[in-house]
């Protein structure tokens, strides 16, 4: 277990990092000289390359094992920030190098989600554990703009270098501690990778685009019916607050139930129904955190359960393609609101299409 928790604070520093970023728009584009192309390029290009080459880490997974893979990905990681941090005032090296910090990033994800995968504990204590993984993620999402956001304000290189440093000590300090985990074959049927598991990250990607989505009309509405900015950034925490809390009560409904992304889109339709009505719509949106909360961290036991005999593979592919949505939300986002929430409405209803296992399957 303590290997175990070495791994599940990795996808915090990954979320983080990007999101911490992403906050810091405005001083980036001061910094790159009022160029939007490359302050766009620098925010989007580590996920852009993370999605596209996550899925190599599965190979690497199941021939190198947990501990090597760890130590490569934090040091590769680390020492790429480092030069992002070097290089900030010039455009296309940081870009170059937040590219290199892309080919290393998703194993963050990767392998916490396969470390939980692969554990000899049973299916309700992995559904914990899927939860505990989806918590760092929004911590990160919740602390990055506050402390990295910040730091970009006033000290941004120096931010970037602790950080960078400070990952690369991790690794190096913990990396013994970190257990190759391997599966007796004997007890279960080794597999060969199945294209089943894009069932599970289909439906990973939709409940990302909501919550994403979310994450920005929120302060946007905020903002034009209140007039109110600080009060959008809280109420945006409060929903993401909510998607924690989310992720941290899944285990205590066990399963893969296709009655939770059925109530998502019903809830959806509901603000949609009340969006003329600030202080109605507010609630309900901060209220469907919860159910997609419970819906992300479901999406990473359904992916389990697909990936038996395949789970290197089969979780690197769900976690890297999973952060699809983080890029397709915003765009969504960014389209008139009341066709959002109805676009929002319909794909999380018909996304329980995509859950198809017995309850065989999940014991």
């Amino acid at each position: 277990m303590k290997s175990l928790r070495i791994l599940l604070i990795l996808p915090f520093f990954s979320v983080f990092t990007q999101v911490g970023i992403a906050s810091s728009f405005p001083q980036i584009l001061e910094m790159f000289g009022n160029n939007a192309f490359y302050t766009s390029t620098f925010i989007a290009i580590t996920p852009f390359v993370s999605m596209a080459l996550g899925s190599f880490w599965g190979p690497i997974l199941r021939k190198y094992g947990e501990r090597k893979s760890f130590l490569t990905g934090l040091t590769g990681w680390g020492i790429s920030f480092f030069f992002v941090a070097l290089f900030l005032n010039n455009p296309l090296l940081a870009i170059g190098f937040r590219a290199l910090q892309g080919v290393f990033d998703p194993l963050f994800f990767n392998i916490a989600l396969t470390g939980v995968s692969k554990a000899d504990i049973s299916l309700k204590e992995k559904s914990k554990y899927y939860g505990y993984v989806e918590i760092m993620g929004s911590l990160g999402a919740i602390l990055g703009p506050l402390i990295l956001g910040t730091g970009f304000i006033y000290f941004p290189n120096v931010f970037l270098f602790v950080l960078a440093i400070f990952l690369t000590v991790y690794g190096l300090l913990t990396f013994k501690s970190v257990d190759d985990v391997k599966i007796d074959y004997s007890k279960k049927e080794k597999k060969k990778f199945s294209p089943v598991i894009f069932l599970a990250t289909i439906f990973g990607i939709i409940t990302l685009v909501a919550i994403v989505s979310n994450q920005v009309i929120i302060p946007v509405y905020v903002e034009n019916n209140f007039g109110m900015p600080v009060l959008g950034k809280i109420l945006s925490s409060a929903f993401s607050l909510f998607v924690m809390l989310g992720n941290f009560m899944k285990h205590k409904i066990y399963g893969v139930k296709k009655w939770l992304p059925i109530s998502v889109g019903l809830v959806i339709f509901v603000s949609y129904l009340f969006m003329s009505n600030p202080l109605i719509y507010i609630p309900i949106a901060i209220f469907s955190g919860l159910l997609l909360g419970l819906s992300l961290t479901m999406s990473s036991e359904y992916a389990s359960i697909l990936s038996k005999g395949f789970e290197d593979t089969g979780m690197s592919v769900f976690s890297s393609l999973r952060i699809s949505g983080n890029i397709f939300g915003p765009y969504l986002a960014a389209l008139s609101m009341p066709f959002v929430l109805i676009t929002l409405s319909a794909i999380t209803i018909v996304s329980a299409g995509l859950l198809t296992v017995s309850e065989e399957e999940e014991d």
